[in-house]
């Protein structure tokens, strides 16, 4: 995976230093080669008008061809690519007719994207299976196309001002180059105090005033001459009109998508996490006779049983696999400033945030820098209980289908979370009021802040949806559901230690069983029935009927009790959080520690003055 920083100055030249500084900020997501050009001025259509300066820089991480012949800026005649990602089918796309008898002077995917860009232009994306975040820049045409993948596993941010653009990877380096101060929308802080989730969104408008984001499964044109921008879908995925695909057909698609995302020319590694949704990837690979190539590694914090199943089904195909011990919430303090800082936008301090970073560090350390997990499974199988569910009843309710809702009442002897579930979707008028109820009370650490005033709907898609699963499914996958929220998560955690994360399941070819009927995916009580089922024609393993994984359990509350003194510090000495919000009452209430203190409000406040500490953000 790599990162880079391109920047277009009309009238005048782009100032270096300051690009160099902004560019430094994106260093860690590619340490194996760097490089900057400084391109030809762009001159105006008949001589009237500024000319438009621009530079390019590239951080590169080595994955496919490691030769110097594949380092980017990559340029020929008066095109420039910057790209990272991976396609990882780019020996076929090189087969496409548009670019046949083309002669390659790589075996990477770099060259391939190139000269598919330019003989194809955006209209080359839909042949390509992976991820990628990149802008191709034609100088001759005075235009730039930037573009981001099918889910927005990698991550495209730009700035349009009166006379600069800048494009990039991260935000901290554009807001660097601008020098800028991070401005996050109030709506977008308040939400998270309320409902302490930043969600990524599915449009450009992001978390950050005046930085825009490609949105996944799009590209945004840049006319430089005029000045102007142009964003496009170019992926106009609808599950309704994909067609159902066969249960015969997962297993091939599971093995075709792993062995695609073992393509690399260093070290592959696997999180093997006791789910199924990994025990799947485990399990395709095992059939495929691919498990020699990768080295298996399990988190454990000792708080849950997923570390014991991930090991069995390890053991269950005699594969020994690396244990990494992981501290159950005693992170450094230090640890949780550099997440703040790689993250750029306000978290959750759950596992997926806190946790996985101390799990890719470790395994950097061991000289892996590509690994591959289980993202998605959730997302296109059906496998929450609390967010998918009443869909799925809403579709069975359609169909009167008596027989499928007697098998989940059966099954939900053995789950807890399905009978709660249950009785949400059987009693929406109660559950509903409950729900009001709740978002009213208010806390006297709210009340202390003045967060008891706020009446705001919260910006998870699924809340107010009635429709059916299918409809719920794509939303929490494309339209800033928990899938993108997962997504940044895990990519700012693995390239902070210069990581290249792959997730089988998010191959494209299986966005079609987001189509599948409610009872292939919910039914007698388990979640993902369809996936899990699939193992049974690839490599069954214990994990495959496991009722719930639990994650890792990262103790905030530990955290927060040991470091308390730099809490309250950091809190306390927030001057944006202070512009924003009256923190005296709320010192006042949290110093002596209790229950107040170790609220999830605090946590929120944390993650907040953490950015400000680490990015300079303000809130006002």
């Amino acid at each position: 995976m790599c990162g880079f920083l391109q920047v277009f100055q009309r009238g005048r030249p782009v100032d270096r230093r300051r690009f160099d500084e902004a560019f430094a900020l994106v260093r860690h997501r590619g340490p194996d080669f760097s490089a900057i050009v400084e391109h030809a001025p762009i001159r105006p259509e008949g001589g009237d008008g500024p000319e438009i300066h621009c530079v390019s820089g590239h951080h590169r991480l080595s994955i496919l061809d490691l030769d110097p012949r594949s380092n980017q800026p990559f340029q020929r005649g008066r095109a420039t690519l910057l790209y990272n990602g991976e396609i990882y089918n780019y020996r076929d796309v090189r087969r496409l007719p548009a670019l046949a008898g083309q002669a390659y002077a790589t075996t990477g995917d770099t060259e391939t994207l190139f000269e598919g860009l330019r003989a194809l232009g955006a209209d080359l994306l839909p042949a390509c299976n992976g991820m990628w975040a990149f802008t191709f820049l034609d100088s001759a045409a005075g235009t730039v196309l930037a573009a981001r993948d099918r889910y927005g596993k990698k991550p495209l941010f730009y700035h349009v001002g009166a006379d600069v653009i800048c494009i990039g990877s991260t935000i901290a380096a554009i807001c660097r180059y601008l020098g800028t101060r991070p401005r996050l929308r109030r709506s977008v802080t308040d939400a998270f105090l309320l409902y302490g989730i930043m969600w990524p969104g599915a449009e450009a408008e992001g978390h950050i005033e005046h930085v825009s984001e490609v949105a996944p499964g799009a590209s945004v044109s840049f006319d430089l001459r005029a000045w102007t921008t142009r964003p496009s879908a170019w992926d106009r995925f609808d599950p309704h009109a994909a067609g159902v695909p066969a249960p015969a057909e997962l297993p091939a698609l599971l093995r075709s998508a792993v062995g695609d995302r073992l393509i690399s020319d260093r070290s592959v590694g696997l999180l093997l996490s006791g789910g199924v949704d990994s025990s799947a990837v485990l399990s395709a690979m095992h059939a495929a006779g691919l498990t020699d190539q990768v080295h298996c590694f399990i988190g454990d914090t000792g708080k849950s049983e997923d570390a014991e199943y991930a090991r069995r089904s390890a053991q269950a195909l005699g594969i020994r696999p690396e244990v990494i011990d992981l501290g159950y919430g005693g992170e450094t303090f230090e640890r949780f400033l550099s997440i703040c800082r790689h993250q750029e936008k306000a978290f959750p301090m759950l596992g997926n945030a806190m946790a996985m970073s101390e799990m890719y560090e470790a395994i950097a350390s061991r000289g892996v820098p590509v690994v591959l997990d289980g993202t998605g499974g959730d997302e296109i199988f059906g496998g929450y209980w609390d967010r998918h569910f009443r869909h799925a009843l809403h579709d069975a309710w359609q169909a009167r289908d008596l027989a499928w809702l007697r098998g989940n009442l059966s099954g939900s002897r053995e789950n807890r979370r399905l009978r709660l579930e249950l009785w949400r979707a059987v009693n929406p008028l109660a559950a509903s009021r409950l729900r009001d109820r709740i978002r009213r009370w208010s806390s006297p650490v709210q009340r202390a802040l003045g967060l008891h005033r706020l009446d705001l709907p919260t910006p998870d898609p699924l809340e107010h949806l009635q429709g059916g699963l299918t409809e719920a499914l794509h939303r929490d996958t494309l339209f800033g559901g928990r899938l993108g929220e997962w997504l940044w998560q895990n990519d700012r955690n693995a390239m902070t230690y210069g990581i290249e994360n792959r997730s089988p399941l998010l191959d494209y070819r299986l966005r079609g069983y987001m189509a599948t009927p409610y009872h292939r995916k919910l039914r007698d009580g388990w979640n993902k029935h369809e996936l899990r089922s699939a193992l049974d024609a690839l490599t069954p393993l214990p994990a495959q009927w496991r009722r719930q994984k639990q994650g890792f359990r990262w103790s905030s509350m530990r955290f927060l009790h040991e470091n308390r003194p730099l809490v309250l510090e950091l809190i306390g000495g927030a001057r944006a959080l202070r512009a924003r919000l009256d923190l005296a009452p709320y010192l006042d209430l949290v110093r002596p520690g209790g229950r107040a203190y170790r609220s999830a409000v605090t946590a929120r406040l944390l993650c907040l003055a953490g950015l400000e500490e680490t990015l300079g953000a303000t809130f006002e």
